[in-house]
């Protein structure tokens, strides 16, 4: 399976983001998933498989809202950021 790359047009790796986010608060990633009303590898998988490539821009705009942070902190693409 192909993982995220960052490019030098993506500078803010979400999958890293969110680890470190994680860890900064000590939540686990399956409780998060939880949050999401997702299965609790859901995290997991996207932070260490790339799976899905990318978070949904509602999932996002709760990770966000959750850590207190704009979306942009948390790694979303521009293609999110205008919807």
């Amino acid at each position: 399976m192909a993982r995220f790359r960052p490019t030098s047009r993506d500078p803010v790796d979400p999958r890293q983001v969110l680890r470190q986010r994680a860890a900064e608060r000590r939540h686990s990633l399956a409780a998060l998933s939880r949050m999401l009303r997702r299965p609790d590898r859901y995290l997991a998988r996207f932070v260490r498989e790339g799976v899905p490539v990318a978070l949904s821009k509602r999932d996002h705009q709760l990770l966000a809202d959750h850590f207190g942070v704009d979306q942009r902190q948390m790694g979303v693409r521009d293609l999110w950021a205008g919807d």
